[in-house]
């Protein structure tokens, strides 16, 4: 079986709850819903791309697999499923033009024949992005080498600023085209193919326009926006919200929420493109199609934005869609791990055996647990103390327990879905809540031996 992986990088799960009318307007993406397994509650193993990505590709957790701001490589010697696939004949393929899968970040691409990077022109359409760019190059560069976002090899090259302009014009139309040409070429062929495509309209800048990251000119509030952008993404897009002076601006706030919004939007209209011609050339029948996001965004929340220091739902909490030809579409709301989408890649193109995979009823049921760590970036000073620590989080069910130095806090999401009102906890505590809301026991005793191994100073540090 052919399977296709798209990840909507940054898209949070709480902006298509689909009951705000504040929110962005997705009709595909509901219709999508309706037409798949439809997960309204899968969660990320970290918050932000290069560990969830890893998750996903290797089915381990972060502290398991040694991808992260500590270390900004994947060295462990697990198969990724890229390298379990091309050693069954699989084509693979990753099509993005994210930075973390250029090539430059040790083992991010590992088992990956083919990598397409699908870059924007810097051309006479984006001249007007070029200027406002001019205006923000320091803060850019400062952002690029102070950053853990970047590779050392990005940081030390002077050109990546290029680079990193061209990847903030959108371009997921034609990685998206590109995705449905090599899916018909190798059909042609009867040759089995894996490609993943990592989206990055719905990414900072959150481009507002379908060829730009600016809004168009025509308007006060155009050119008013256009030129607040070269102080306010630098401010997101580092580790800048983590420290003492930061500050944000309700009006900032909303500009970057609205962005984001619209830049949802867009990416809907995309994707029913893709979906449209796809299942219209019958490209689906024998494909296994996964639309996911590998971690959300934050606009204020927690005091929090763009995507780090969190194991907050407003990071974790993500939305998941499968389409597998043989099975029947559903909406499914147990607890559900997206790195869990290893085995499930690792079943489809093996013996095709759905038991003990995300498309399991039983085994959902049987274990709904999601775990999740973050590992601070150490190479920032002045960050507020409450930044400069790993943390570790279990969800079962209705409760959520997270792991800090100041102590542990538990959460009743169905009470609290914002996570607003912790209460001070224990593991042992965290589990008997879950055995009274009579959750499995495979689920209580996954979340505890999780949460115990971080008790441990070392892990904790």
């Amino acid at each position: 079986m052919n399977i296709v992986l798209l990840v909507v990088d940054s898209l949070r799960a709480a902006s298509l709850r689909g009951t705000s009318t504040q929110g962005p307007r997705t009709p595909f993406l509901e219709r999508l819903g309706r037409e798949t397994v439809a997960f309204r509650r899968a969660y990320a193993s970290e918050c932000w791309t290069l560990p969830t990505h890893m998750s996903m590709f290797t089915g381990l957790l972060p502290s398991e697999h040694g991808a992260h701001f500590q270390t900004m490589a994947y060295r462990h010697r697990a198969p990724t499923i890229a390298e379990l696939l091309a050693a069954a004949s699989y084509h693979t393929e990753v099509i993005t033009r994210n930075s973390l899968f250029d090539g430059t970040v040790s083992g991010a691409t590992r088992g990956f024949g083919v990598n397409t990077q699908v870059l924007a022109d810097l051309g006479r359409a984006a001249s007007p992005f070029a200027f406002v760019l001019a205006l923000a190059k320091p803060r850019v560069r400062r952002l690029i080498e102070s950053s853990g976002f970047f590779s050392l090899l990005q940081r030390k090259n002077q050109a990546f600023l290029y680079t990193l302009a061209r990847m903030g014009i959108p371009a997921d139309r034609p990685a998206l085209q590109h995705a449905l040409e090599v899916m018909a070429r190798h059909r042609k062929r009867g040759a089995p193919y894996f490609l993943f495509l990592n989206l990055y309209d719905v990414h900072a800048p959150y481009s507002p326009s379908p060829a730009s990251p600016l809004r168009p000119w025509r308007t006060p509030q155009g050119w008013l926006e256009n030129l607040t952008l070269p102080a306010l993404l630098p401010k997101v897009s580092s580790h800048a919200y983590l420290k003492p002076d930061f500050r944000m601006s309700e009006r900032g706030r909303r500009v970057l929420l609205g962005r984001y919004h619209r830049a949802i939007e867009l990416m809907d209209g995309k994707l029913e493109s893709f979906y449209t011609a796809a299942r219209g050339a019958g490209l689906l029948d024998d494909t296994l199609l996964v639309v996911t996001a590998d971690h959300g965004e934050a606009f204020g929340e927690h005091e929090l934005y763009f995507h780090d220091a969190s194991v907050y739902d407003t990071h974790l909490h993500v939305p998941l869609w499968i389409h597998h030809p043989a099975v029947a579409p559903a909406p499914v709301d147990d607890v559900v791990a997206t790195r869990d989408l290893f085995h499930l890649f690792r079943a489809a193109g093996t013996d095709g055996r759905l038991s003990g995979t995300l498309l399991d009823p039983a085994a959902r049921a049987a274990r709904p647990v999601a775990l999740a760590e973050h590992f601070h970036y150490p190479h920032t000073t002045g960050l507020l103390e409450r930044y400069a620590q790993n943390i570790a989080a279990a969800v079962v069910g209705a409760r959520k327990l997270v792991l800090r130095r100041e102590g542990p806090l538990q959460y009743d999401l169905g009470r609290d879905p914002d996570e607003r009102c912790p209460e001070p906890s224990t593991v042992s505590a965290f589990e008997a809540t879950c055995r009274r809301d009579g959750a499995p026991a495979a689920a209580i005793a996954a979340a505890a031996e999780h949460l115990r191994r971080w008790e441990r100073p070392a892990a904790a540090a």
